[in-house]
C-alpha cells in the first residue's frame, strides 16, 4: 500500500498534469489516477480530500484551445519511436501554410507551454522540430525507420547552424532573463564594470533572437554581430512606423 508521503506526490504531480500536460497525455493519467485513488485506504482518501485544493499550479503563459490539439497525438508519437515507424502529419507552419511531412521521431519535449516532436524529415533529409499543436493531422505507417537514433537531447543540443551573438546587459535587468536567457542559446556569462557581457549561441539570428532582445532593447547593447544590430535597426524602425 502507499505511504502518505507517496499520495501526497500523487496529487502534486496530478496538479502539475493539470495545468502542463497536453491533452492526450492528461486524459490517460486522470484515467489512471482515478485507478489509484479506487484502491487508497480510507483515511488516504480522507487526505486526498482535505489536501488537493490547497495546491494549486499558477501558469501564466495563454493555454492551448482544447479543439487546436488533435486526440491521442502524443500517444500516437510515442508508439511510432517504439516502433520505430515513420509516421505521415499535415502541418501548418507559423505563417499557416499546410505541408504534408514524412518524418521519424526521435523525441517529444515541453518547452514555453507547448510540446514540441524532434524528428528527422524525410522531405528535407535533416532533423527538424515541429510545435504538435499545429499538426492538422497524423497517421502511423509500416514503413520502418531508414536509420537509429540517439536520445533527444542529443539532437537538441546539435541541431541547426548556430550563430554566435555577445549583448552588454544593465546589471539590473538580468533577474527578468534568468530563465529566458537560457532558452535562446546562453553560453557564457562575464560581468564587466560596463555591465553583464552575454554571449549566446543561437540558430534564430534573424528572427526569435532579435525580437526577444527588443523586449529589453533600452538595457542593451548589440556587440555583435553587425547582421544583428542591422536586423534590430530594421525591426525598431518597423515598430515605430506601426505606431506613428
Amino acid at each position: 500500500m502507499f505511504t502518505k508521503e507517496e499520495v501526497l506526490s500523487f496529487i502534486t504531480a496530478e496538479k502539475l498534469m493539470q495545468k502542463f500536460s497536453h491533452q492526450s497525455l492528461g486524459n490517460h493519467y486522470q484515467t489512471a489516477m482515478e485507478k489509484v485513488r479506487s484502491v487508497l485506504r480510507h483515511s488516504d482518501k480522507n487526505l486526498i480530500q482535505n489536501i488537493e485544493k490547497q495546491i494549486d499550479v499558477f501558469n501564466f503563459h495563454t493555454q492551448q484551445k482544447e479543439e487546436d490539439s488533435l486526440k491521442n497525438v502524443i500517444p500516437i508519437i510515442l508508439e511510432s519511436i517504439a516502433e520505430k515507424t515513420q509516421l505521415n502529419i499535415e502541418y501548418q507552419t507559423v505563417d499557416l501554410k499546410v505541408t504534408n511531412r514524412t518524418i521519424e521521431a526521435v523525441g517529444i519535449f515541453f518547452e514555453f507551454n507547448f510540446w514540441y516532436i524532434m524528428a528527422y524529415c524525410t522531405l528535407r533529409k535533416d532533423f527538424r522540430q515541429f510545435r504538435i499543436d499545429r499538426i492538422l493531422k497524423i497517421s502511423k505507417t509500416q514503413i520502418p525507420f531508414l536509420q537509429e537514433y540517439g536520445q533527444i537531447n542529443d539532437y537538441r543540443k546539435s541541431h541547426g547552424n548556430k550563430v554566435k551573438a555577445k549583448l552588454l546587459i544593465d546589471k539590473k535587468i538580468m533577474a527578468h532573463l534568468v530563465n529566458s536567457k537560457k532558452y535562446y542559446g546562453l553560453v557564457e556569462e562575464v560581468e564587466t564594470d560596463q555591465g553583464m557581457e552575454l554571449t549566446f549561441e543561437t540558430e534564430w539570428i534573424n528572427d526569435g533572437f532579435p525580437r526577444w532582445v527588443i523586449t529589453f532593447a533600452d538595457y542593451a547593447t548589440v556587440l555583435e554581430p553587425e547582421s544583428l544590430q542591422v536586423r534590430m535597426r530594421e525591426l525598431l524602425v518597423k515598430m515605430m512606423e506601426r505606431h506613428q
